[in-house]
């Protein structure tokens, strides 16, 4: 394993063994003796489905910490309503905003970057429980230390993948790239001036978007000065470019490959939880919008229709922006989607 910021090197032996293999009975073994478990799927909602779906089933009524990586995002509202189902009632949920690294495995050599900082919300009774448990798993006493206690609400603003990462992979010019199997830097070497300029009006209307529902966020550039003391430079373009030794996500290899990223399954869904978060407080994002308007042609270009895409519920036209911050902060289930529990969990649907 090797930290891109530091270049300390070190290694960890693990065996096959140590992994388990996909599917039900050995994974509610395993969950049987655990009191802390990560959750590290993408946040793609059929995905999300089946892992809550498992959680509920074996970990009904345990006194038990769930970390959610990436659990501010655009299945943040759908899973907040799961977890006013009364068999998770005694668990100590902890979303956290991102994932606690940023690393990249190839075969078996690791490069990874710890966060200086990063924003957690929590359900549950007692915060320190789960940040305690985390430690623990991790090895790492001073862990809790570069967390920031948040509101459910403020981190779901927080993510920005559903532009920053979809409209970089779909750009015409880079899915040409894509096609001729050419490589690129997600953020260093995929986006051009002119595309940034798109991105940078996007990252502002996401900003604008949280303080229509009380929350102060951060554009992206502070955002990385946060994370990883990268200090933003005069534009949005020139940040961007400047990550090259910071950012080593590279495209999907070829059009295949794009077609089944989580790049367009886990932030697709996001997108539109935006832009339902918009209609409910009435706040425009001209620049969003035109980009989801144009997602059918887009995925087009790679031979995807939207609806191949999954989405999570739609929010009831009657929602008020009341509502979503007390579900979100509160826990407490104000939606009235007319589902119980058992369909709550499964109710990801399609555009």
């Amino acid at each position: 394993m090797r930290d891109t910021l530091t270049k300390e090197e070190h290694t960890v032996p693990c065996e096959r063994r140590d992994f388990l293999q996909q599917g039900e009975k050995e994974a509610s073994q395993a969950l049987s003796g655990a009191d802390c478990v990560f959750v590290t799927v993408p946040d793609i909602p059929s995905v999300r489905y089946s892992v809550m779906s498992q959680l509920l089933k074996s970990l009904a009524r345990r006194q038990v910490a769930i970390v959610m990586i990436r659990g501010g995002q655009g299945g943040a509202l759908w899973l907040a309503e799961c977890l006013t189902d009364p068999r998770a009632a005694t668990w100590e949920v902890l979303l956290v905003e991102d994932s606690l690294y940023g690393c990249r495995a190839r075969g078996n050599h690791v490069d990874y970057k710890r966060k200086s900082q990063i924003g957690v919300a929590h359900y549950g009774k007692d915060p320190k429980l789960p940040l305690e448990a985390i430690a623990r798993a991790l090895g790492d006493p001073e862990w809790p230390s570069r967390f920031v206690l948040r509101t459910p609400s403020e981190i779901v603003f927080d993510p920005l993948g559903y532009y920053i990462h979809t409209a970089v992979a779909l750009d015409p010019s880079n899915v040409v790239r894509t096609a001729r199997g050419q490589r690129y830097l997600h953020y260093s070497e995929g986006i051009d001036s002119t595309l940034s300029e798109q991105l940078d009006a996007m990252d502002v209307e996401r900003v604008e978007l949280a303080a229509a529902y009380g929350v102060e966020t951060q554009t992206f550039p502070q955002i990385l000065r946060r994370q990883y003391g990268h200090q933003p430079r005069s534009t949005f373009y020139a940040t961007m470019a400047a990550t090259r030794d910071l950012y080593r996500s590279l495209s999907p290899p070829d059009v295949d490959g794009l077609r089944r990223s989580r790049t367009l399954r886990e932030d697709i869904p996001a997108l539109f939880t935006m832009l339902e978060l918009a209609r409910v407080e009435n706040v425009a994002m001209p620049t969003t919008v035109a980009f989801a308007d144009a997602l059918p042609y887009l995925l087009g270009r790679i031979g995807l229709v939207i609806t191949d895409i999954g989405l999570y519920p739609s929010l009831p036209r009657s929602v008020d922006g009341d509502a979503v911050r007390r579900l979100l902060d509160d826990g407490v289930k104000h939606l009235n989607r007319g589902r119980n529990h058992e369909l709550a969990t499964g109710g990801y649907t399609r555009p």
